[in-house]
């Protein structure tokens, strides 16, 4: 499959604070309370090393931070990188199975 076409995802963990502007209005006779949710700001931000494929949903053999590493690489630069990584695939999978 091609990674770089079908793309990839990850999880990650985020606490975010927002805050709420309440405001008070009469409408026939009634008081009535609403509020407007701005001014989101993200206080932590974790990602996950795992990533999944986003067609299959599989979990890749490679941490997310490897498969980051193409970012503002050439097409052949990317080649060279994900044969590497395939490579090293094949050598783990390779490994457990001499293991078993």
């Amino acid at each position: 499959m091609n990674l770089l076409e079908k793309g990839f995802y990850n999880y990650c963990s985020e606490t975010t604070s927002l805050r709420e502007d309440n405001y008070l209005y009469v409408t026939q006779g009634r008081i009535y309370v609403d509020h407007n949710e701005d001014g989101h700001e993200t206080q932590s931000h974790e990602c996950e090393v795992d990533a999944r494929c986003r067609e299959c949903d599989e979990l890749l053999p490679w941490p997310l931070y490897e498969l980051r590493d193409l970012d503002g690489s050439t097409p052949e630069e990317a080649e060279k990188t994900i044969a590497a990584l395939i490579e090293r695939a094949r050598e783990k999978d390779d490994a457990k199975e001499a293991q078993a």
